[in-house]
């Protein structure tokens, strides 16, 4: 068993990703697999299989997932995209399977680990990260803490409404309906009747580019719905910088589209608005940042509301 090496995985309700890495947080090797529309048992058989694969040269096995986690022990109150999780232990399940220890930690809480540890957080007592993908998810860092909430909901972006009610449930209205990669999707596949499954977020920004009248309207409306969201949270809470990550980052363009609508905000607060550091890989390290701090020597020390960065 090489002990400087561990498993990480980053579950979300598309993809699943995984990664070996070091625990100076070096991705050695990575990939991905399909989480079958956020099927937990497809999910489970694949992350199994990884485990069995990986499990003589591997120290341990990290998981960032999305929704309601109770840290301390691995238990999802709320799957998020993966309902199949709802009311589930994953950090047993996988004991159980690998004979090795695991952590489990929200995904988004996650992302703001990786900033802290390795990234573009290192320096700051005060962020946001807010990433952008099948949902809207958020974590944040207040006076250099991870903050979780008293009911691990702490930083769920996701939920606020930013253009006022209009429907029969609130989470109709939400940011996450309203101004994710699921909603720009929707709204072309309605529009041109096409299956929800045919229709890509770079097929619509692909159209974007090619000033399609459709896509000009959708994206434009997630990029002010996006903004609204960040005005939100900065007038609360002022952080030094907002970072966001989602794949949506890797676009050239992204950060100077969504900056010509927050032009207010930042003659306010002198906001400082960036991409996460580690992109797509964000998951991977952070998850094994929440590992390390799980199983340090202090791991007692470990609270349910805050935790102390890396």
């Amino acid at each position: 068993m090489n002990n400087d090496n561990y498993l990480a995985f980053d579950v979300g309700g598309t993809n699943v990703k995984w990664g070996l890495i070091t625990s100076a947080g070096t991705i050695l090797e990575k990939g991905s697999f399909s989480a079958g529309n956020g099927c937990g048992e497809t999910i489970l058989a694949a992350v199994k299989e990884k485990i069995a694969f990986f499990r003589s040269s591997v120290n341990g096995i990290a998981v960032s997932a999305p929704g309601f986690i109770h840290p301390s022990t691995g238990f999802i109150e709320m799957g998020g995209a993966i309902q199949e999780f709802d009311q589930f232990n994953l950090q047993t399940y996988l004991e159980e399977a690998s004979g090795l220890p695991v952590s489990v930690e929200n995904d988004v809480n996650c992302v703001a680990l990786a900033e802290k540890w390795l990234g573009s957080g290192r320096e700051l007592n005060d962020f946001c990260c807010l990433t952008i993908g099948t949902g809207i998810g958020g974590a944040l860092f207040l006076n250099n803490e991870l903050y979780r909430g008293h009911a691990f909901r702490g930083g769920e972006f996701g939920f606020m409404i930013t253009k006022g009610l209009h429907n029969v449930s609130p989470e109709q209205d939400s940011l996450s309906t309203c101004a994710s990669m699921t909603s720009i999707r929707e709204k072309y596949a309605e529009y041109y009747s096409l299956p929800f499954e045919e229709v890509t977020g770079e097929k619509v920004f692909e159209e974007y580019d090619r000033k399609n009248p459709v896509a000009v309207n959708i994206i434009e409306d997630f990029y002010e719905t996006l903004a609204i969201g960040i005005y939100n949270i900065v007038s609360v809470l002022n952080p030094e910088k907002v970072l966001i990550g989602g794949g949506i980052t890797s676009r050239p363009s992204f950060l100077e589209e969504l900056k010509s609508h927050l032009v207010y905000i930042d003659r306010v607060f002198d906001l400082s608005v960036d991409t996460c550091h580690f992109k797509n890989d964000s998951g991977l390290i952070g998850a094994l940042a929440f590992f390390k701090k799980k199983y340090s020597p202090d791991s007692k020390k470990l609270k349910t509301n805050f935790e102390r960065s890396i």
